[in-house]
Formats: structure tokens, C-alpha cells, sequence
């Protein structure tokens, strides 16, 4: 027998042994960056408190399946403002009526603002669409009040909602005629879902 032969099976596993002591090596200094990230994070930012973060999962991993009975939870410990870290998104917590109204009203200017999208620098112009404002906002009002949200405007769309109207009643028929239950909420949502794509896109 081939002396090669022999120790090929212990040559492909010390390969092995190789390649995954030097993954385990990869994944252990990916850790220690993270852990080093996180805690420079945490301590060149005045953050408010909250839970200590886990690398890369942040305070994912404490939410569990009632994550609003955790929060309150929490909220006890650390306070009405709390600083968490859902994966590698920082998130401020605020879990008491006053630091709402805060958040919602005394500063609202401050917290109105969102990431930016695609979508929202096409149809907001640039700023984020739910917060549109200025001049921007009096023109797409303007357009909105002349244009889509008139009786004229209205009317011209009965003879789509008639067609649809007539199409769910016939579907409501036929099942009925085959003896079948008739789930009404569920005809009613395929009507308005139907209704919404015949006027955008001209077909159900």
C-alpha cells in the first residue's frame, strides 16, 4: 500500500483543523471589534441609560415575545428615557407621558425627521413625506384640493366603482347559489383593494 495513500485521510483532516481554528480565530477578533465598537460608542455618547447591548443583536435578544411588557419592565429600572440598541439601530425609549409630549410636541421639531428613502425624496422633495412643510406642503395641498379631492373628481370615478360594486355582489351571489359561506369582511376588503388598483392602475 501507497505510504501516501495512508495519510491522506490525516493530511485532509489536519486541513481542517487548519481552516476552522482559523475561522474560530476570524470570529472571535469580529467579536472583539464589536465589543470594543460597542463600548466606545456607549461611552463617547451621553446616552441616556438603558441595557448593556449585545455585539451585532444589540438589546434584540431581551424583548422576547411581549416586548412592550419588557419595556415597562425596564422602564422601571433605568427610567422614563431609556437608550437601546436594536441590532445596529440606536433607539431612545420613551415610556412616560410627559417625555411623550415631550418627544411629540415641546420638541417635535427636533425628532419629525426620518432616514432618507428613495420614495421620499421623489414625492416629498427631498424631505421626508410625512413632514412635508413650507412651500413645498401649500403646493401639494393646493394640487390635492384642485385636483383629486373634488366632486368633479369624484364623479368621473362612479363608473369604476359601480363596475366593482357590481362584480362583488355577483361573486356574493354565485357563492351563495353554490351553497357556500359568504365571508363579508373578507368580499368587502378584495372590493376596496380592487376598487384601489383599478383607479391606479386601470385593472383589478
Amino acid at each position: 500500500m501507497d505510504v501516501s495513500t495512508t495519510f491522506q485521510p490525516v493530511q485532509q483532516l489536519g486541513m481542517l483543523l487548519e481552516n476552522a481554528g482559523f475561522f474560530i480565530i476570524l470570529l472571535l477578533l469580529m467579536l472583539l471589534v464589536a465589543l470594543v465598537h460597542t463600548f466606545w460608542l456607549r461611552t463617547s455618547h451621553q446616552f441616556p441609560p438603558g441595557p448593556w447591548p449585545w455585539p451585532i443583536v444589540g438589546n434584540l435578544l431581551i424583548l422576547g415575545k411581549a416586548p412592550h411588557i419588557k419595556l415597562a419592565n425596564l422602564a422601571k429600572r433605568y427610567g422614563p428615557l431609556m437608550y437601546m440598541r436594536l441590532g445596529s439601530v440606536n433607539a431612545l425609549v420613551a415610556s412616560s407621558p410627559a417625555m411623550a409630549k415631550e418627544f411629540l410636541k415641546t420638541q417635535d421639531h427636533v425628532f419629525q425627521y426620518r432616514p432618507p428613502l428613495l420614495l421620499t425624496k421623489i414625492v416629498g422633495n427631498n424631505s421626508s413625506f410625512a413632514v412635508i412643510s413650507g412651500s413645498t406642503w401649500r403646493f401639494m395641498r393646493r394640487i390635492c384640493l384642485n385636483e383629486l379631492f373634488t366632486m368633479r373628481r369624484l364623479q368621473s370615478f362612479q363608473p369604476l366603482r359601480m363596475k366593482e360594486i357590481q362584480e362583488t355582489i355577483k361573486e356574493i351571489y354565485m357563492e351563495a347559489q353554490e351553497g357556500k359561506v359568504v365571508d363579508v369582511n373578507a368580499k368587502l376588503s378584495s372590493f376596496s383593494t380592487n376598487h384601489m388598483t383599478q383607479l391606479l392602475f386601470g385593472k383589478r
